[in-house]
């Protein structure tokens, strides 16, 4: 466990346990769902990382360049393989300070058929987190690629917004149908309560622009993230104590998608390429709330 502290704001990481967190609390509150004591599934962290690929590829398998592609399930008991390896494996601690740390996993090839670096650089500031995130193509031909971030926010009496233009819904026969415009039920341009929402969806967006509210605790989470960003997975699960506002760099299942790169956002690594992408949580104390001094 390696924990970061910069004034009131403190971050709990294990590198061990997929390069997860812990925690992330600001002067005693939660801005992240705390993962149990003793439970180190990353299933039950407060965020992992997502490398070298977001979300579901279809049964595990596809075509590259040519190149059959088969992929273990690791979501049982779905058939699909998801959110690639980081998650599931022990990174290493390359640098580490007071109020930041830097994160290394190497893959070695085995049920990804590319040798990848992926790098976490988190930087701890006093209103909140800002992280980097970096994956480098290791193997000699190209490698489709993406990277994210998955965080768990506590839910309570959370509003969501976010600047999303299109969203790329669950098909019936298919992971994910053709990209259309919201529902009056699906759009977030307004703040909307979370309890409200039964989303389980990537949608377009401006920079994985999002803002959380939760009124009673006073507090207020701006997420925003680079350009390359550009999509933003949103899973608010009925009768659970949280949700999901996830910034990724391609749509679901793009390595299935007739449409073009520049649609879906899968990116083609060269050999010794990187994709770099970084994020940042800012919270602020709002007047007439219980969050602490």
């Amino acid at each position: 466990m390696i924990t970061l502290r910069c004034e009131g704001c403190e971050l709990l990481l294990a590198p061990a346990a997929g390069g997860t967190v812990r925690a992330l609390r600001l002067r005693g509150e939660d801005l992240l769902r705390p993962a149990p004591a003793g439970n180190d599934d990353p299933l039950a962290s407060a965020a992992f990382p997502l490398v070298p690929f977001s979300g579901r590829i279809d049964r595990g398998r596809f075509r590259f360049r040519d190149e059959a592609v088969t992929l273990a399930p690791n979501f049982p008991p779905e058939a699909h393989a998801i959110h690639g390896q980081g998650w599931q494996r022990a990174w290493t601690v390359e640098r580490a300070d007071a109020t930041s740390a830097d994160l290394v996993y190497r893959h070695d090839g085995a049920d990804w058929p590319w040798r990848y670096r992926a790098t976490q650089a988190f930087r701890l500031r006093p209103d909140g987190l800002e992280l980097g995130l970096a994956l480098a193509n290791e193997s000699d031909r190209p490698m489709p690629a993406g990277l994210g971030w998955h965080p768990y926010f506590p839910r309570a009496d959370a509003t969501l917004t976010a600047a999303v233009r299109r969203i790329w819904p669950s098909g019936e026969t298919t992971l994910v149908d053709p990209p259309r415009a919201p529902k009056t039920e699906e759009a977030l341009h307004a703040p909307r309560p979370v309890d409200a929402l039964a989303l389980d969806h990537c949608f377009d967006a401006d920079a994985a622009g999002a803002t959380i509210h939760w009124p009673r605790r006073g507090l207020r989470l701006r997420l925003t993230g680079d350009a390359v960003l550009r999509f933003l997975i949103v899973y608010t699960p009925p009768g659970q104590d949280f949700f999901c506002v996830e910034p990724v760099s391609h749509a679901p299942d793009a390595v299935h998608s007739p449409l073009p790169a520049a649609e879906t956002g899968l990116r083609m690594l060269e050999p010794g390429e990187t994709l770099r992408a970084g994020l940042r949580l800012v919270v602020q104390a709002q007047p007439g709330g219980g969050s602490k001094p």
